[in-house]
């Protein structure tokens, strides 16, 4: 016996019992600290007094004492019709077609597909197996372990043929019933085994679900018994549309919706090994993955199966990853929409090139996205399905954009938005030399462009996050020491974060060169991170090594190409490089050429290959030749600016390489593009006007130009200035021409269209400025200007 008092106190209970729960009863103030004889069960009967049933009547009056237990027949007559009508409503509209379904942030619509008969999931063996294979084990109407009653085969993979049965212990459900091939070899009686241990702790909802693994000694190995998913592949889905390819929105809205399926299987420790179109199953408003026969654990050895054309080449040398399911994932997605080339029924290796692909010259970046995804080299791929999704958003947006108009705002972004803006005020700041008579250039620089560019945002989950936030407040020279000193805690040792806020310190200090050495060491530490090219970038663009900033950009932009950030850095980096050998202001491409790559009215996908033939290498983004660089910075603002209408650096951009190819009406397009609320509306109005006068001069310019001046209020300050540009332009075109007046009799501004009329104009609106002069000398300075432009008179 315990010798403890408390033993001899506590009472004996017969363990844990259920009572009948009645929530009016009076409080048991016997029941004190566990005393009160303990919990009692008492035997449920439906037709014990404490609780009844009564027909429902909607119309009955509440006054009316309610009838607290009515005949039996009538309970079962009101149950027994309640539950038929319940059952006719759920079989009324299993099947029902419903509106189509938003995925990916609603950037895309996936219809609604109603489920198939299971006669039409039935297919003839003879049609889907090759002359070697044998004839399936079972036929219609077999009964597998006294439960499973055989309708037919459904397909044959590389484990063996696929059955459809009856489940006729669970309400007739129909299941699937996966078998291992007649004769196998070990290797394959290995693999059966390793897939059952690996299947039978697998849930997800974009896994079809396994219910049993059964034995059967007509089939060795046996069978696992999984769910049916009564839909089409999307493998049948892409053949049923026009072309026999999916529209790239829709593809990557449903590998998208089955992502999270296959990183639920990396996080469970096994990889998939056969995603391809005929294993991703489309039903109703569901996405699921079916056939898991291939599935074992990550780095396996010895009888890996897949499907040739889809399976990664490092399977055979590396074994089964992360990154050769990945490498699928890529090759599903460019079977979905491109027309890859093919022998005997497989896909050939490699993708096409873009001359060969309209698809892929119009979407630059959906074809970034798939070259990294399927690299050979596995280390080159994504690193993990997260990383793909995030970018897959990314490249979803700009296709949207790019074919629709549409904007969507960037939710999954690794970059801040655009901190501020450059090359946006250089034309119209021009203009102030008629103010103070200092002439400016507008030319943009590289300390503009590092302001403004994006930032790759703080990973929250590191652990030195919290200090980065909190030091983001205090002066670069204290934070450096902060972050240095950081880096010697034991806390802070496997934080990546802190290591590249010293170079963002080191940067604020404009310590470039210690900041260049600093990057070299951490790249042995921090591996292939693509935040260190991106920080060399920005280090080599301050220290004005374009040509190292262009090269670290571009590796940046194939890393992560559903970002804007560096398509923006690499086109303002061409842009620089193009003024640096002073060939910014000069036409380089053809004009056709040019005005597919802007992307306004045209793209890159109705030219054809003799179009390119001006370019050394189209598609690389690193090539210094001006005419490549005039190309890519072009296309890149297009990209960024269609993207994203905020981001109003790339529409300025633009604008600024289509003036120079001579296509002012683009340039202006570009610009009158900026949102009214955008608070740089007006500058690109002002700019746009500039532009319409800059250029070849004709009378519809200049009478565009003074339209859009006059919608502008005259209290905006620079409104003289833009308005004596131009009427000089007028008189410029006129005197150009040999000719007193234009063609037209209407006034420009409130002055007559010929010479004299703007001279008066220019003389009057010369005086006004004058007025507005920060110093006599320059005050004098207009008001001589005046007198020599206006008309001579004779008295």
């Amino acid at each position: 016996m315990s010798s403890d008092p408390l033993d001899k106190e506590t009472p004996t209970v017969a363990g844990t019992e259920a009572v009948i729960f009645d929530p009016f009863a009076e409080d048991d103030d016997s029941y004190v600290d566990g005393e009160g004889g303990g919990t009692e069960a008492v035997r449920y009967s439906p037709e014990a007094e404490e609780t009844s049933a009564v027909p429902f009547d909607p119309f009955a009056d509440d006054s009316e004492p309610v009838e607290t237990e009515a005949p039996a027949d009538a309970r079962f007559d009101t149950s027994a019709r309640a539950r038929q009508e319940a059952l006719t409503t759920f079989r009324s509209r299993h099947g029902i077609t419903r509106s189509n379904r938003p995925v990916a942030d609603g950037m895309v619509h996936l219809p609604f597909i109603p489920p198939r008969s299971p006669e039409d999931a039935l297919r003839d063996p003879e049609e889907i197996a090759s002359r070697r294979t044998p004839p399936p084990q079972l036929q219609p109407g077999d009964i597998v372990a006294n439960q499973y009653e055989i309708l037919g085969v459904i397909g044959h993979g590389g484990m063996g043929w696929i059955y459809l049965a009856h489940d006729h212990h669970v309400s007739d459900r129909l299941v699937v019933l996966k078998g291992m091939q007649s004769e196998k070899s070990r290797d394959e009686t290995a693999a059966a085994g390793a897939e059952r241990e690996f299947l039978a702790g697998i849930t997800h909802p974009g896994i079809v679900k396994i219910f049993n693994f059964i034995d059967d000694p007509r089939v060795p190995g046996g069978f696992i018994v999984m769910e049916f998913v009564g839909g089409p592949s999307l493998r049948a889905r892409r053949n049923a549309q026009e072309g026999h390819l999916l529209p790239i929105d829709v593809a990557i809205g449903y590998i998208l919706e089955v992502l999270p399926a296959l990183d639920y299987l990396h996080s469970r420790g096994v990889v998939y090994n056969d995603f391809k179109p005929d294993n991703i199953i489309v039903t109703e408003d569901q996405v699921k993955l079916i056939d898991l026969g291939a599935v074992s654990g990550i780095g396996a050895y010895g009888y890996i199966y897949g499907t040739r054309g889809f399976q990664a080449p490092d399977v055979a040398t590396d074994g089964p990853s992360v990154a050769s399911d990945i490498y699928t994932v890529g090759r599903t997605l460019a079977a979905l929409t491109l027309n890859l080339p093919h022998e005997d029924g497989v896909y050939e290796p490699g993708l096409p090139s873009a001359f060969a692909e309209p698809t892929l010259r119009r979407y630059p970046s959906f074809y970034g996205l798939l070259k990294r995804a399927t690299h050979r080299d596995p280390a080159k791929r994504f690193k993990s399905v997260s990383e793909l999704e995030g970018q897959l958003y990314g490249v979803l947006r700009e296709v949207l954009a790019l074919r629709d108009g549409t904007y969507h705002p960037a939710q999954r972004s690794l970059f801040s938005p655009q901190r501020t803006t450059y090359g946006t005020k250089h034309l119209v700041f021009r203009t102030d030399q008629l103010i103070d008579g200092i002439e400016r250039t507008i030319k943009i620089t590289a300390d503009e462009v590092v302001s403004a560019i994006p930032t790759p945002l703080i990973d929250s989950n590191d652990v030195g996050a919290g200090m980065l936030t909190g030091s983001s407040f205090a002066e670069p020279q204290e934070a450096l020491d902060t972050l240095q000193q950081a880096m010697d805690n034991e806390e802070f040792r496997d934080s990546t974060e802190i290591p590249l806020g010293v170079v963002r310190a080191m940067l604020d200090l404009g310590h470039t060169t210690e900041a260049l050495a600093w990057l070299d060491s951490l790249e042995q530490r921090l591996g292939d991170d693509w935040r260190i090219k991106w920080y060399s970038g920005v280090t080599s663009l301050l220290r004005d090594d374009y040509p190292a900033a262009q090269s670290a950009f571009a590796e940046v932009m194939a890393i992560v190409p559903g970002e804007p950030a560096p398509k923006l850095a690499l086109a303002a980096v061409d842009e620089l490089m193009l003024q640096a050998e002073d060939v910014d202001r000069k036409p380089l491409l053809n004009e056709k050429l040019a005005r597919a790559t802007s992307g306004l009215g045209a793209n890159l996908a109705d030219l054809q290959r003799e179009d390119f033939a001006e370019l050394e290498s189209p598609w690389d983004p690193s090539s210094t030749d001006p005419a490549m660089m005039r190309f890519t910075a072009t296309h890149l603002y297009g990209v960024v600016w269609a993207t994203n209408p905020t981001t109003v650096s790339s529409a300025f951009g633009l604008s600024r390489q289509l003036v120079a190819e001579g296509l002012t009406e683009l340039a202006v397009q570009a610009l009158d593009r900026v949102p009214q609320a955008s608070r740089h509306q007006r500058m690109a109005m002002l700019t746009t006007i500039l532009e319409l006068v800059s250029t070849e001069l004709t009378e519809s310019r200049i009478r565009r130009a003074a339209r859009r001046l006059e919608e502008i209020p005259t209290n905006e300050p620079r409104f003289l200035q833009i308005k004596t540009a131009v009427m000089s332009a007028g008189l410029e075109f006129l005197q150009s021409a040999n000719v007193e007046s234009a063609a037209s009799r209407n006034d420009l501004f409130e002055f007559p269209f010929t010479q004299t009329g703007l001279r008066y104009g220019l003389a009057d609106t010369l005086r006004q400025q004058a007025r507005l002069a920060p110093s006599a000398r320059h005050r004098y300075a207009l008001v001589d200007m005046a007198n020599r432009v206006r008309p001579v008179t004779w008295f």
